[in-house]
């Protein structure tokens, strides 16, 4: 296995007026996102779209009205490292703009400012795996659909979530040939500690590598059943979503 270089994640959920909806997915395809990857460090973007959100009855999720509820979108910046996404000493010490801002014309700004609802995490990668039929790269922009899980976890039920995901949870759906791979991601800043982020190459395949998974591992889904409501996902967590940028080849 080739060693993975793509390290830092900087993820961002939020909603977009219907009325400015067009206007800003143009902007951010065609200026922001080139923006952010001439920025040193960064190495891959991607943008979803969100067509489902929370599949499964048994999550928990935060009513604080602090936590920004946004899911419409999904933006995914992947860095060498979570040093890629630093806002800059000066932003601190100083009050300037972000180092991520600080080139952004009023424009920009303004398309910015039509987010609504937005929750923002900088991550590093704790574990990832590949599908059996995926070979592992050193630089992996997620695939064209998502299962992207948000949420915090007790500290007494902590080895436990390792558990389950080292000992069921990642090995079972790496067993499904549709699936493409999975990225474990821990939070260095923002309301959430952990997030998951399940690929697939349609909505259609991750609905077949759940029904396989299932099928092969019914201990394992009840161990999940008694296991998840400890959690306490971000509202709408989680979301299945489809990749709008890059396009798909062909």
């Amino acid at each position: 296995m080739q060693r993975a270089v793509d390290r830092g994640f900087w993820i961002s959920w939020h909603d977009l007026p219907k009325e400015t909806e067009g206007e800003h997915i143009a902007w951010l395809h065609g200026t922001y996102i080139p923006k952010i990857l001439s920025r040193p460090g960064v190495l891959w973007a991607a943008h979803f779209k969100t067509v489902l959100t929370a599949p499964g009855t048994h999550m928990l999720r935060t009513k604080d009205p602090a936590v920004p509820n946004g899911s419409d979108y999904v933006l995914v910046f992947g860095g060498e490292s979570t040093m890629a996404f630093t806002k800059g000493v000066d932003a601190f010490r100083n009050g300037a703009a972000s180092r991520l801002d600080r080139d952004l014309s009023g424009h920009d700004k303004q398309m910015l400012a039509m987010r609504k609802g937005e929750r923002q995490c900088v991550l590093t990668e704790e574990i990832r795996v590949h599908g059996a039929n995926h070979k592992a790269a050193d630089t992996m922009p997620p695939g064209p659909c998502i299962q992207l899980g948000s949420f915090n976890c007790p500290p007494e039920s902590e080895d436990q979530l390792l558990a389950w995901y080292a000992d069921f949870r990642l090995p079972a759906v790496q067993e499904a040939p549709e699936f493409i791979g999975a990225r474990k991601l821990l939070a260095t800043s923002g309301w959430v500690k952990h997030v998951i982020m399940y690929e697939f190459s349609s909505r259609d395949a991750r609905e077949r590598v759940q029904a396989e998974v299932e099928r092969r591992h019914p201990d394992g889904i009840a161990w999940t059943k008694e296991f998840i409501p400890a959690l306490t996902h971000a509202p709408r967590s989680p979301v299945l979503a489809e990749r709008m940028w890059p396009p798909a080849a062909g």
